[in-house]
C-alpha cells in the first residue's frame, strides 16, 4: 500500500508516517512540498505517486488568525480536501481526512459521540466542518482533540520548562477535552484507511480533564509541586481573543467501540510516557 501524507511536517502528520512506513510505502509531503490549496498541484503530486491511501493533515492552526483571514480559512479548510478527494477519485484512492472538536459548541453535559448535531463558535470550527462535506461521503472524517507528541512542540514540554524556572504555569480550567496522543491517533488512522471506513469517527485517548488539571499530572509525574500550576479561565483574556473557544469539546469514540476497536489508554499513560521521553532526552 502507498500512502501520501500531506501535512506530514506536523505532529500528528509524523505520527501518521511513523505508523504507516510499518508496513506501507509512504510519501511524507509537509507544505513545503505541496500547498493543499494550489489544485493543480494536489492533482500533480496524487499522479505522480498513485497512492491507494491519502491522509490529509494539512491545516492552519492559529484559530484566532481565521476570523482575520476566513478566505485563507476556506481555501484551507475547504478548498484543500475537495481538491484532494478529486484527486483520489481519478484513482480510486481513499482519503483521510484530520478533523476537530471546535465543530461543536461546547454545551454538551458528556463527550461528544460522532452523529451529535454540530454548532461550531468560530470561523475555523465552520471551515472545518464545511471541509468534512467536501471529503466527500466515502472519505474517513477523524476528528481528535488536544494532540500531544513525542516530539515537536506540545503541552507537556511547555508544562516541564515552565516548571523548570521559580514561577508559576497558568493554564485554562474553565476549557475541558479529551487530551490525545498523536502515535495513538495514528493507529487508529491507518486502520480506518485500510479498511476504507466511511463518515466521520472520533479518535481520542480516554479521561476527560482541562488543562490546567493536565498541567498538575505533568507536574506530579515529573516530581513537582501540583499546586504551581494556577487556572485561568477565558475571560480573564484581555482584549477577548477574536475566536470563541467550545468550554466542553471532549469527544467519545462511539464508532470505534461500535465497531469493536479497543478503546484508546488513558491519557495519563502516554503523558507520563513524554515526560520519561523528554526528562531523559534533557538530562
Amino acid at each position: 500500500v502507498i500512502t501520501l501524507v500531506t501535512g506530514a511536517a506536523g505532529q500528528l502528520g509524523r505520527a501518521i508516517v511513523r505508523a504507516a512506513a510499518y508496513e506501507d510505502q509512504v510519501v511524507a509531503l509537509p507544505r513545503a512540498d505541496l500547498d493543499v490549496t494550489v489544485q493543480a498541484d494536489v492533482q500533480e503530486a496524487v499522479a505522480a505517486c498513485r497512492p491507494e491511501v491519502v491522509v490529509n493533515c494539512a491545516g492552519w492552526v492559529d484559530v484566532d488568525g481565521h476570523e482575520v483571514d476566513p478566505d485563507r480559512s476556506r481555501r484551507i479548510n475547504v478548498d484543500a480536501p475537495r481538491f484532494l478527494r478529486e484527486a483520489c477519485e481519478t484513482l480510486n484512492a481513499h482519503l483521510v481526512h484530520i478533523s476537530t472538536d471546535y465543530v461543536f459548541d461546547g454545551r454538551a453535559a458528556d463527550p461528544y459521540p460522532e452523529d451529535h448535531p454540530t454548532a461550531p463558535l468560530s470561523v475555523y470550527g465552520a471551515t472545518k466542518l464545511e471541509g468534512e462535506a467536501a471529503a466527500g461521503p466515502a472519505a474517513t472524517v477523524v476528528r481528535t482533540t488536544w494532540t500531544q507528541a513525542i516530539d515537536g512542540p506540545n503541552m507537556v514540554q511547555r508544562v516541564l520548562n515552565g516548571l523548570a524556572g521559580p514561577g508559576s504555569v497558568a493554564l485554562p480550567s474553565d476549557r475541558r477535552s479529551t487530551p490525545s496522543f498523536c502515535d495513538d491517533v495514528a493507529q487508529v488512522v491507518m486502520m480506518l484507511a485500510i479498511e476504507r471506513h466511511p463518515g466521520v469517527v472520533h479518535a481520542v485517548n480516554e479521561g476527560v480533564t482541562t488543562w490546567a488539571d493536565f498541567a498538575r499530572e505533568v507536574a506530579v509525574a515529573a516530581g513537582y509541586d501540583p499546586d504551581r500550576v494556577v487556572g485561568t479561565v477565558e475571560a480573564d483574556y484581555d482584549p477577548p481573543r477574536p475566536a470563541k473557544r467550545p468550554l466542553f469539546s471532549a469527544l467519545d469514540n462511539a464508532v470505534l467501540r461500535q465497531a469493536g476497536y479497543p478503546a484508546l489508554r488513558h491519557h495519563r499513560e502516554f503523558m507520563e510516557e513524554i515526560v520519561a521521553r523528554v526528562r531523559t532526552r534533557d538530562g
